[in-house]
């Protein structure tokens, strides 16, 4: 039985309305998703968005950082098992697989892609890239901290596992399923790249 406390009536709405707002969004692409829309798919006015969230930029800044919060609270939990470095790497791509082929990632990319550069919006979009990519720097060391040796070779390590993760998610089209075997042999050799980086003297 969870000891958790019960959501705020206040805490309920707005994960109502964020939740919401990335099904409009991965549903409808970003542009079509407007603020009257989500507050109708979340069974809310317009007026009770505007309380919780002042305007859109406030509500997607709410949804990245929910996002954000739910990828690092991941990570945070991850344990990896086993000896060998490689196996561990292999877990963690795993991890990192199914994080980045969840429709919150792609709508966090919309969001940082559409709001993140428009000029006139508060969205700060390499503020929040810098931000994630310290975050789970610190996630990896935490993570790699016992076989690490050359800083260095462990931060292109890193780069190459998550630019390469986040390639191959992107090049899938939402509504098409890459086959298990395809997936498998790339992430097969993309540990065997990352463990050879990690071990490399």
């Amino acid at each position: 039985m969870s000891n958790s406390p019960k959501p705020s009536k206040r805490e309920a709405t707005r994960k109502k309305v964020i939740l919401a707002a990335i099904d409009c969004i991965y549903r409808d692409g970003f542009h079509a998703a407007h603020t009257n829309r989500i507050a109708e798919e979340a069974g809310y006015s317009w007026g009770v968005l505007q309380y919780h969230f002042g305007d859109k930029d406030g509500l997607l800044q709410a949804v990245i950082d929910y996002i954000f919060d739910d990828f690092t609270n991941t990570l945070e939990t991850t344990e990896l098992q086993g000896e060998g470095l490689q196996p561990r790497v292999r877990q963690l791509i795993d991890v990192l697989w199914k994080l980045f082929s969840r429709k919150e990632y792609r709508v966090s990319i919309a969001i940082l892609r559409n709001a993140g550069k428009d000029e006139s919006s508060s969205i700060n979009g390499q503020k929040q890239l810098t931000r994630w990519a310290k975050k789970t720097s610190q996630l990896w060391h935490a993570l790699f901290e016992d076989t690490i040796q050359e800083p260095r070779q462990s931060d292109t390590a890193r780069h190459l596992l998550f630019a390469t993760l986040r390639g191959m998610v992107d090049e899938i089209n939402p509504r098409s399923v890459k086959t298990k075997k395809a997936v498998k042999l790339e992430c097969d050799a993309l540990s065997e790249a990352i463990t050879y980086l990690l071990t490399r003297n």
